[in-house]
Formats: C-alpha cells, structure tokens, sequence
C-alpha cells in the first residue's frame, strides 16, 4: 500500500503539467474551504428549523423530522445521480502496475479506498455531524445521545454504500438516467400534492434512531457491496480487458449546416461527431445543460445571500457549456494532436471553431433559461441576457486561453479498463472557471451598489458585447499563446500518466 502512495507522489511531482497541476490544486483547496463554509452555514441553520427555500421566517417545528422524511429523495438525488455525474472514478495507471509485483488485490483494495476520503463523502459526513450537533443543543425537543449517534451511523453507512455503488454503476448511464426520470416524476407528485413519499421516509430513516439495533443492517448491506465491487474488479482486472473489439456498422453524419463556416467546418464537424460518439464528451455536455437550472437554487436563497449570489448563479447557468466541455480544449484532441500539428493548417481556423462551438452553448443555454428565469420578473431577465452576454464575449476567450495551459491528456477510451472513468465531468476543471467569475462579479457588485442592479447587469453585459467586437484582435493574441505552448503540450500529450 507504502509503495502505490509512493507512485501517486512521484507521478505528481515528475508531470510535464507539475505547474498546471499545483495551480489546480491551490485553485481546488480554496474552492474546498468555500464549499466547508457553505456546508456548516446550511447544516446550521436547517438544524435550528429554518425553511430557507420556502421563507427564511418559517421555523420547523421538528427539523429532525423533516430531514426523515426528505431523506430517501436525498439519497437517491445527491448520494445517487447527483455522485454519478459529480464524483469521478479512482483512475490509475493500471497496465504498468500489474506488471510489477503487487497483488491485484492491494492494487484494487487501494483505489477503492481513495473514495472512502472523496471530499463529496467528507461534505455529507460534515453536514450530518453539524446538523445533529444543532438539533441536540438548540432544539426544543430532547435527543438520546446514544441514539442520535448510531443514527449519524446509519446515515454514514448508507452514504459509503451509495459510493462503492457508483462505482459498480460506472458507464451504466441508462440506468442512472432512468432513476433520474423516476426522481423527477416522484418530485411533481409531491410538488402538486398528488402523492408523496415524505411519510414512508420519514417512518423508514427514524427507526435507525428509535431502534438501536437496526444500525447493524446498513452495516451489513455495505460490507456486502465492498466485498461485491472488489471481486466485479478482480474478474475485469486483466492486461487484455477491452482488447475484443466490437464490429459496428459505420454511419457517416455529413452535417452539411456547417459548410458556411468553411475552413473551420471541418473541425466543428470533428466536435459534434466527438459529442455524439463518445460517452465522456456526451456526459460531459449533458451535464451542462444541467447546469441552466443551477439558479433556480439561489432564486429561492435571493432574500437570504442577496442579488450578488443570484448574479454569480447565471454565470454559471448561462455558461456551463464553456465551462465544462471547452474548458477541456484542447485536450479533447490529445489523441491525434501531433497528428493536427503536423497538417497544414490554420490555429486561427481550429482556434475559431473551438471559440464558435463554446458561443452556440452559451447561446443555446441562455435561450432556454431566459423564459425559466423570466418568470420571476423582469430584474431575472436582464441579469440572465448579460450572463450570457458576458460568458460570450470573455469568458469564452478566457476557457479558451486557458486550454492552452492546460495540457491534460483525456483517453476517450479508457472505459476499456476496469479502473476506467468513463465520465470526463471533472469538478477540478471546473474549479478553475471560478476565477473567471471575479471580475464580473466584482464589477456588478460595485455599480449596483451605486446605481441600481440594473444598471449593474447593463454594465456587465456591455462588457461582454466588446469582448465580441473584438473578436479577431483576441483570438490573435490566444494564437500566439498556443504557439508557444505548441511544443510543451505535444510532451504532454505523450505522457502515459
């Protein structure tokens, strides 16, 4: 075990991308401590009885009871769909490690063990233990301490039953989209008072607490699935696994629409292709339209975290695409890149169809969150056009740009492998889009201060229209920068780590 941390270490600090990787991580730490802030504030105030999505001058009378009986909608909501999407694989280089001598099942056992501390698993353990600590201090009714605690167990147990599941559920995606629909429609039932769930969860979750016992069967149920993943990975874990090749009739997509941006057509229709073929792109675009209805959280929180918050919301629901998927540029191509390189073409040509691909989501995302944010009234509108005006004209040159520095390497095909992630939504890379949300944020926060939130939005959204005026004169200077990077992104690309 000594010696596959002693790998990690030296594959970390022997990366071509060392710089890039430690930025990443100085970026992923204080991005860490927001979401540890956040978490202790929310399991606070939910243990004092707050209703925050409802009207912060509501008080539950048992808040205890009402995580109960929300609790089976969170679990398959968050601990389920929300972690398959959210939480990536343990991915090792496999191949080198199973020619050395090192027992499969150490080399298993240890992977897997690297999700029992996955910041996702940390967050929930840490929300359970504030709000326990809330309700046993504050709350007007008196808890058992005893059972209190093997209660925060059997939450605990179900949480790592639900992360050894994810990972038995990898490239599993119909399944978890079908659980996904089932989560929605139970929500309507409950949201038009049809039928609901609440009083089978909550009768369900508060026998761990009022029966001391039942602890012992999440318990069992875990070791159960541990022992259940270790030998699904010990019967898939071999050198040749994914050699057999499927023989699939080829289908050719002309998508001819894209003639009329000529040179660049070429590469916009290698884009779409890689979205429609791949399963980690494909995910990793699904999952940005997930992100459109991320301010729908923030709408309801508006009276409590102010404008500002609900602002910070539309970038993000406005901009997700770039975010995720083009904030992965050029790295979707680290497959054939020396090959790009060695053609004759034009960065300006393939730097123009990434740019153009990132403003057709955005575009697309704000077209549909325009009507659902509208709703609220005419303030929501304005602030979700000058997001989305603004993820056009500079944050889509600033993921762009970036891309240049990135220099990680993707493997679309590393599903093959037992230990593969076949998902590419990567909670990092979108960790470092937080930066870009400064200036706008810090801009928007002054003037509206001033001037009205209006005027506010008017003042980032004007920005935004610049930055597409001067198209040609910025995507010039990211050329440059992607020449100089040229040589250290090839070296890159080549490493097998």
């Amino acid at each position: 075990m000594f010696q596959l941390i002693k790998l990690e270490y030296k594959s970390f600090f022997r990366s071509a991308t060392l710089g890039g990787k430690i930025a990443a991580k100085i970026f992923t730490w204080l991005s860490y401590i927001w979401f540890l802030y956040m978490t202790i504030i929310f399991a606070f105030i939910h243990g004092l009885g707050k209703a925050l999505f409802i009207n912060k001058e509501v008080n539950v009378e048992n808040p205890f009871l009402l995580l109960n009986s929300n609790m089976l909608f969170y679990i398959f909501a968050f601990w389920v769909v929300g972690r398959y999407f959210g939480q990536a694989n343990p991915v090792i280089n496999i191949k080198p490690l199973l020619l050395l001598r090192i027992k499969r099942d150490k080399i298993i056992r240890f992977s897997l063990n690297k999700t029992v501390f996955s910041f996702y698993n940390l967050l929930s353990i840490l929300y359970l233990i504030i709000f326990s600590l809330t309700i046993y201090f504050n709350s007007a009714e008196k808890f058992d301490l005893t059972q209190l605690i093997l209660w925060n167990l059997s939450m605990y147990f179900i949480l790592y039953i639900t992360n050894f599941l994810n990972l038995y559920l990898n490239k599993k995606d119909r399944v978890v989209i079908g659980l996904g629909i089932v989560l929605a429609i139970v929500y309507a039932l409950d949201y038009f008072q049809i039928f609901s769930f609440n009083p089978i969860s909550e009768w369900i979750f508060y026998m761990f607490y009022e029966d001391k016992i039942l602890v012992i069967i999440p318990l069992i149920i875990l070791a159960f699935t541990y022992y259940s993943v270790i030998q699904f990975f010990k019967n898939n874990f071999f050198l040749d696994t994914g050699l057999r090749k499927k023989v699939m009739e080829a289908k050719q997509d002309n998508l001819d629409f894209l003639n009329r941006f000529g040179d660049m057509s070429t590469f916009l229709r290698n884009d779409f292709r890689l979205i429609k073929r791949s399963k980690r792109a494909r995910t990793t675009a699904l999952m940005s339209l997930l992100f459109i209805l991320y301010g729908l959280i923030f709408v309801g929180l508006q009276d409590l975290l102010g404008d500002t918050f609900l602002f910070f919301a539309y970038l993000f629901s406005t901009g997700g695409f770039i975010f995720t998927f083009c904030a992965l540029v050029p790295s979707w191509d680290s497959q054939h890149y020396p090959f790009l390189m060695c053609q004759n073409i034009k960065y300006v040509d393939y730097l123009k169809s990434k740019w153009y691909l990132g403003s057709f989501g955005v575009i697309i995302a704000t077209i549909i969150a325009l009507p659902i944010y509208g709703f609220f009234g005419s303030y929501h509108l304005i602030a979700v056009l000058s997001c989305g005006l603004f993820n056009l004209g500079v944050n889509s040159y600033l993921t762009l740009w970036a891309g240049a520095f990135t220099k990680v390497k993707i493997d679309l095909n590393s599903f093959k492998n037992a230990m593969g992630n076949s998902k590419a939504f990567n909670s990092k890379t979108l960790l470092l889009t937080l930066p870009q949300m400064v200036l706008p944020l810090v801009l928007y926060w002054a003037v509206s201060t001033f001037f009205g939130h209006t005027i506010g939005c008017i003042s980032v959204g004007s920005i935004g229209i610049l930055g597409i005026l001067f198209k040609d004169l910025v995507l010039n200077i990211i050329i440059k920068t992607y020449k100089i990077e040229k040589y250290s992104t090839l070296s890159a690309y080549k490493e097998t780590n």
